[in-house]
Order: structure tokens, then sequence, then C-alpha cells
């Protein structure tokens, strides 16, 4: 028995044309009104395929239209979440602030009468040989030459040249720069701490093989020589280099304070010097 061949579907514009022209059959009064349950009972399937794309079109322009809210909604979470990084970064900012002034008053106990003139870095030079910082302050906040400038942490240097608008600050790791200090233990050991080309690493040399120094010790201004006042943390003992035939020995220091990521500093005014 042979199966019936496969109905071919008429294309979607012919049942468009046959909807509207039996619309206008059943619309118009005449003898073909009775035709209308008949007409009715032809157009059901034609009727449920429009129906049916009439609902598939109506989804589309739903999810068309929720696409556009959502990327509204996306929109603005993003400018939310951009405006709380902002204010982080703000409160950070507020929070570095505070502990500036909270080290500013223990300084204050450390270094006795004098001012601490707050200032920032603006520029540096940083070279093998060259080891300095301009800060935005000078002889208008009344900065003068050799004044010492510090952070909470520790000894940075002094002031090289005063402009009227900015000063030109020496690291303590500069080849040309030189302070006196000792270390906080019971030999009370001295010498004189010099900045080095290898490295950039800050050394106090000379120091008698007869000393005790040791990895971990601590090191401090010891008021010779009348620029640094006593007592300023310079850093600890980082390795100590010896040799045998040599009648002294040296120490490698690690700075208390980040020579390369400096920021907020403090000048030290009216020192007594």
């Amino acid at each position: 028995m042979m199966s019936d061949p496969p109905r071919r579907r008429l294309p979607r514009w012919v049942s468009t044309l046959v909807v509207g022209a039996v619309a206008v059959v059943f619309l118009v009064p005449g003898p073909w009104r009775g035709l209308e349950k008949v007409g009715s009972t032809v157009l059901a399937p034609i009727q449920l395929g429009v129906s049916d794309t009439v609902d598939q079109a109506t989804h589309v322009v739903d999810t068309v239209r929720r696409v556009r809210v959502l990327a509204d909604q996306n929109a603005e979470y993003r400018d939310e979440v951009a405006q709380l990084q902002s204010q982080l970064v703000q409160m950070h900012e507020l929070e570095v602030e505070n502990a500036d002034l909270r080290n500013l008053l223990s300084m204050k106990e450390r270094t006795g009468p004098g001012a601490l003139l707050p200032v920032s870095v603006i520029a540096r030079d940083d070279t093998q040989y060259v080891q300095a910082i301009t800060i935005d302050h000078g002889q208008d906040v009344g900065i003068k030459k050799d004044s010492v400038v510090i952070t909470h942490a520790g000894l940075v240097g002094y002031v090289e040249t005063v402009n009227p608008t900015s000063s030109k600050v020496r690291l303590i790791s500069d080849l040309n720069s030189s302070v006196s200090v000792r270390l906080q233990t019971e030999s009370r050991t001295t010498g004189v701490l010099r900045g080095s080309s290898q490295d950039n690493s800050i050394v106090i040399s000379y120091i008698p093989q007869t000393e005790v120094v040791q990895p971990g010790d601590v090191v401090l201004t010891s008021g010779l020589g009348g620029m640094y006042p006593e007592g300023l943390v310079v850093g600890k003992v980082a390795r100590v280099e010896r040799k045998d035939a040599d009648p002294f020995q040296a120490a490698v220091i690690d700075p208390a304070v980040e020579l390369d990521k400096l920021e907020r500093l403090y000048v030290l005014a009216d020192t007594g010097q």
C-alpha cells in the first residue's frame, strides 16, 4: 500500500491573502452569510498559524525590551561600583593622613622642641651617584639649609639647598652624605654612616673588629657633628662584612625609611644647630 505524498505547505503570504478575502466576504451582507460557519471551520487552522506568528513576534519584542532594561541596569551598577571604588580610595588617603598626624604627635615627643614642617616630594634625583629629592616648600615656610628631614619611621636626610618655594634634600643613601651614628647595644659602638654606589646601600665603615656587631642591631643618630639631633632612628644592621686580615669591619644598614617611596615628610626646624 502506497503512502500519501507529503503535503506541501502554502506560503505564508497566501494564507494571509485568504484570511483577508474571507473576512471581506463575511463582513459584507449577502447570501453568503450562511457560509459563515463553513468559513470559520476552514479558517481555523489558518487563524491558528497567524496567532502563533503574532505570539512569536510579541515574544521577540518583549525579549528585546528586557535586554534593553538589563543593559540600562548594568550601566547604573557600573557607575555605582566606580563611585564606591572612588570613595574607598578617598577613605584610604584619609586613613594615611590620620596615621601621619598620629605619628607626628609621636615624633614631637622624640624630637623635642622645634617645629615640624610638613612637606611633600615633588621630584627625585635617583642615580648611582646622586640620591636626592625636591620638596614643595622652602623659604616660604622658613626652611633653612642643613635642616633635618624625617618621617615617622626615621631619618631621611638634610636640606642641601633652599629656594623660595622648594628645597633640595640629600638622602642618607647619597655618596656625599655622612651621618654620625651609634648602635643601640651594650657596647654603644659609634661610627659614620655613608652612602654607597653599590646597590644604593648605606654602610658604617671602620668599625674595629673588637666591637660586637650583629644583624638586627638598631642604628640611631649619635648627635655628634652638630647636624643631626641625637636619637633619630636610622635603621637596622642587615649584615656584617668582616675580613680576617682587616682590623676593621663594616655594617650594611637596612634604612628604617623606604627611601625609594618617599611621599610625605617633615622638616625639623630650629634644632639648635
